[in-house]
């Protein structure tokens, strides 16, 4: 945009070049020049976050703003929300600044990325129950057919639908039943078709490998598991820890106003303060969208 190149030349003036060369690529990220209103500039953070750190996000419309307050000395007006971004400003986050689950479009993006590379479909089942179930890695590689159990259960609108509940022993030999929210309803069969496949007692994530004369049953472990979510980082450029599907299992179901001592059974926390911070970063996730859908 000409009226960027003409701010960075006055600005070459007093800053040195790295500087400049880092405000470029800040104002870069506003591909055309428009009033950042309460509702844009909501939408247009949380657009930053895809590929940035809350921190980094921040510095970014910092950097905006001021390229709009000299429009603004130049005769040209366009609107930047003060308040939205006090309110942005005033937002904490966890560890490391950085969000730590995933949003639907990454769910979709790493599902996605499994089921069209040559990758064993036995890790795409992986993901669909961890991120169904909450479970720490190591207890969803001990789990076994037997399991598994499924319920019928009457919604509210009469309908007789099917859930599957895992029992789980967790830290300390403690076990928990844990229902598995599946998020989208081709879940079910997915996990149907696996519980259909094994025999009882055989462990969950048993998965054959053909060879020209013969099949192989293997099941997965932990080594592995890291390994794939290792090079599966790399591959797509994002963090896919497995931890990361525990954490978007907790929010996603606070998001949805699941109690907090409801929630902390189903993640087998010890104290009910964990549960209270993965809660509260929720209830954070939501004010944001109500404010940015004014």
């Amino acid at each position: 945009m000409y009226l960027v190149e003409l701010y960075l030349e006055e600005l070459s003036k007093v800053r040195d070049k790295k500087t400049i060369e880092r405000i470029f690529y800040q104002l870069s990220k506003l591909e055309e020049l428009k009033p950042l209103d309460q509702r844009s500039l909501f939408e247009f953070y949380e657009y930053l976050r895809k590929t940035q750190s809350h921190r980094t996000a921040i510095q970014t419309l910092q950097e905006i703003k001021r390229f709009y307050q000299w429009l603004s000395q130049k005769g040209y007006h366009y609107e930047f929300s003060e308040q939205a971004f006090r309110e942005l400003k005033k937002k904490k986050e966890f560890e490391n600044k950085a969000r730590k689950y995933f949003t639907e479009e990454e769910v979709e993006k790493i599902l996605s990325y499994i089921r069209t590379k040559p990758k064993p479909f036995v890790y795409y089942l992986l993901c669909v129950v961890l991120l169904s179930s909450g479970l720490r890695i190591s207890e969803a590689l001990s789990l076994k057919r037997d399991d598994f159990k499924e319920r019928s259960l009457i919604t509210e609108k009469g309908e007789e639908r099917s859930v599957f509940v895992v029992k789980v022993k967790g830290k300390f030999a403690k076990e928990r039943e844990v229902p598995l929210v599946l998020w989208r309803r081709e879940w079910y069969e997915v996990i149907r078709k696996q519980l259909d496949s094994l025999k009882e007692g055989q462990a969950f994530f048993t998965y054959s490998l053909r060879f020209p004369k013969s099949v192989k049953l293997l099941t997965l472990s932990r080594d592995a598991v890291y390994r794939f979510f290792y090079d599966l980082s790399k591959e797509l450029g994002m963090n896919v820890h497995p931890h990361r599907f525990r954490y978007t299992y907790a929010v996603w179901l606070a998001m949805k106003n699941i109690p907090p001592n409801v929630l902390k059974e189903f993640l087998g926390h010890s104290s009910v303060r964990t549960t209270l911070e993965i809660y509260a970063q929720a209830q954070k996730e939501k004010v944001l969208d109500l404010i940015a859908n004014l």
